[in-house]
């Protein structure tokens, strides 16, 4: 099953559909959390589904600008800080990974949304290319591996 999207609400729906299908994983590469993307109700809703879903929940999420996520108070930054122990944010360190300018969203195993463009709504995917969400998989890893957590958003445990 094709996903598509060419603006805002389209991304939103998009990314409600694979959040939808995952069990327990999923791995946001979001280069730029520009407000309003990944924050609707309805993709907040699936976020924390998947976040307590169980001891297994992880989502993992890569950006390369973790303080202006901070300060714009992005949605996604309020999730990770209220469920530290299944939301994680990393920022990339390696500078051909900060040159990466693509978006993309995979699930557990066959699932994936890309945008070749982060700064655009412009999607493509599909709830059933485990190759490519495969692909993507690995080079997220990758990325995460060498990445630092982002120490500016972490839980006050106040």
């Amino acid at each position: 099953m094709a996903l598509v999207a060419q603006d805002r609400a389209g991304l939103d729906a998009a990314h409600v559909r694979l959040l939808s299908g995952a069990r327990y994983r999923a791995s946001i590469y979001l280069p730029v959390m520009d407000a309003g993307v990944l924050e609707s109700d309805a993709v907040h809703t699936e976020l924390r589904r998947l976040a307590t879903s169980g001891r297994q929940a992880r989502i993992r999420i890569l950006t390369h600008d973790a303080n202006r996520a901070h300060r714009e108070s992005h949605r996604l930054v309020a999730l990770a800080q209220r469920l530290p122990t299944a939301v994680s944010i990393r920022v990339p360190t390696d500078e051909t990974h900060l040159r990466y300018a693509s978006a993309f969203t995979t699930d557990d195993t066959s699932a994936y949304l890309f945008r070749p463009v982060a700064l655009r709504f412009d999607a493509d995917g599909s709830l059933d290319a485990p190759g490519e969400t495969g692909r993507l998989t690995a080079y997220f890893d990758e990325v995460w591996e060498r990445a630092e957590p982002a120490w500016e958003i972490r839980p006050l445990g106040i």
